[in-house]
Parts: structure tokens; sequence; C-alpha cells
């Protein structure tokens, strides 16, 4: 059987959203040092409490900082939670500094920072966070898949390919189910590792076809309309360059069910599966 499973850290999985919150989005352009690398050895790593900081001082690093992201400066507003830590020996001096590794409120950017550059407690917000509080307001999630459809068949019938179909059984037993989910765990696999929506698929008989599946995480836009649109840009630009709206573009997919949801933060929750004829 040809599966699809697609990660979005978009997170899709970041662009929007990523996957495996180890990872960053595209638009976190990294520069690797070998010798930064080398400077430091690992004295121990561990998972930590869920805290909020903020900070505008250092920079956004891998866990064995070969890899340096974006500076803290340019996220002046945003608000960081922990994960996990580490103690690192610096080899030239022998003095150790213990790093956080902390994602943000919104999900997309996420890497590992040293303690001294964080500061406890939330950012303040900012107009664009009160912006974002009035449009989460107006925000509603059959309009949202509505214009996100209309923009994909829109761009499938470009291609020469059939509009995708709404399903029902998809759509209530598959869609509405992981969209419930993927707020707590953003990703396509449960803890032991089994693709969740397989299972959901083989529950109501449609375990016989080719399905796939997207993930997105997102800001809530002015308009319904501009977070449809904010969606698909993310799936078509995510730094898997592409793959999830290619996915999407398969002519051998005919049917779909489609979820979105906004948390009290503000962030949007997407998720599409897809699906062939059955066989």
């Amino acid at each position: 059987m040809n599966q699809f499973h697609e990660l979005m850290t978009i997170i899709a999985v970041l662009s929007g959203g990523v996957i495996g919150l180890s990872s960053l989005t595209s638009a976190q352009a990294s520069t690797y040092s070998a010798k930064r690398s080398r400077s430091v050895k690992v004295v121990w790593r561990k998972s930590m409490k869920r805290h909020a900081f903020h900070g505008t001082t250092g920079y956004l690093y891998s866990q064995h900082l070969g890899d340096r992201y974006q500076a803290l400066k340019t996220f002046p507003h945003t608000t960081w939670y922990t994960t996990k830590h580490e103690k690192l020996l610096i080899k030239q001096t022998h003095k150790t500094r213990i790093y956080y590794q902390v994602t943000s409120a919104n999900g997309k950017y996420t890497g590992w920072v040293s303690r001294r550059y964080l500061k406890q407690g939330s950012a303040k917000r900012t107009k664009s966070a009160r912006f974002q509080a009035n449009a989460k307001q107006s925000f509603n999630a059959a309009t949202v898949n509505r214009d996100f459809i209309t923009q994909l068949n829109r761009a499938r019938a470009a291609k020469g390919l059939t509009a995708l179909q709404a399903n029902q059984l998809i759509q209530t037993q598959v869609s509405n189910v992981r969209i419930t989910q993927i707020t707590t765990n953003f990703s396509h696999y449960d803890r032991a590792g089994h693709v969740i929506q397989q299972g959901l698929f083989k529950n109501v008989g449609l375990e016989h076809a080719s399905h796939g599946e997207v993930l997105d995480m997102n800001g809530v836009g002015k308009t319904n309309a501009a977070t449809a649109k904010s969606i698909a840009y993310d799936y078509q630009h995510g730094n898997d360059q592409g793959a999830h709206w290619q996915m999407l573009m398969e002519s051998q997919f005919i049917y779909y069910g489609i979820a979105t949801k906004v948390t009290s933060n503000g962030t949007v929750y997407n998720v599409m599966n897809v699906m062939s004829q059955p066989f």
C-alpha cells in the first residue's frame, strides 16, 4: 500500500509549524561551525518542567551548538517555553554553562539558548498581540476550511486535476478526531511510534486505500481568508520544500476531511486527511 506520512514541523514540521520540536522552521536559517561544536562537551541533558521566559540577548543554537540560528533580539515580544536543559563543558576554560531548549509560544521556533540570556516570565504584549486576541474572536473554522479548500482545488484545477471531494466519514472519524489531538501532540505518531491516522481509517473500514495527512501550526490572521491563505502558504513553502502541498496535489487522492482550531493563546492548528479510491 502506498502510504504518505508527511510531517509538518510546519515543526510542516516548520514553516508554519514543525514537527519534532528540536528542529527549526525554514525561516530560521542557520550558520554552522564545526569549531564551535567541538569546543564543548555535553555533561548531561535532561527533560525539565515547562517554564515561561523571554529575552533579547544571545542566539538559538542546535543542542551541541554546531548550528547557530536567529538572534533572540529578533523576537523581542516572544514568550519562550522550556522543554529540556543541558550542561555543557567549555573545553578551553573548563567552565560549564547551562542551556535551555525553548520553543516559542506559537510553536514555530525552537532551539537551545544559554540560561543567562533568559528572563523569567512572559514577554510583554504588543499591539500585534492585542490584534491577535481580537482576530481570534472573529475566527470561524468553517470559513477557514472552505477558503483553504477553494485555494487547493483551484490549484488542482490549474494542473488539470479533479477537485477533492469532502467525505463525511473522513471528516467525522478522522479529521475531527485528529484536531483534538494535535494541540497537545503535534505529530503524525503516537508515543509508541504508530501512525495515528492509520488506526482511525482502519476503525471505519477505510484502510484499503492510500492516505495522506498534513499538519500546520499558525497564527490567526486579520480575516478568516487571511488565515486560510497563511495555512496554504505554509504547506507550499515549508522547510520540506513544498512536499506537503505536492502531496495534496497528488492525482490519486479523491476524498478529504479537514479541521481547523484556534487555541486560547491564538495559535491556529490545521489538519487535512486525504484518501484515494479504496481498492
